[in-house]
């Protein structure tokens, strides 16, 4: 028990958190399904907050609608 209580006893070091900070974001799922006229996203815009999704995922999901 006492060594299972010690994975929490650790920390990232700056250069460890900046470092995962710039791995780029990817998305395995586009979230189409998550759209609708009727639902709080609209579009794969409103969607996703951040430049992670590929353009031409936006664009084909759009036709998709």
């Amino acid at each position: 028990m006492k060594q299972n209580l010690e994975i929490f006893d650790w920390e990232l070091t700056q250069e460890e958190s900046q470092k995962i900070n710039e791995i780029p974001q990817c998305k395995g799922l586009p979230g189409v399904e998550f759209i609708s006229d009727d639902g709080p996203y609209k579009s794969i815009d409103e969607l996703w907050d951040d430049e992670s999704m590929p353009r031409y995922l936006t664009h084909a999901t759009r036709l998709i609608q």
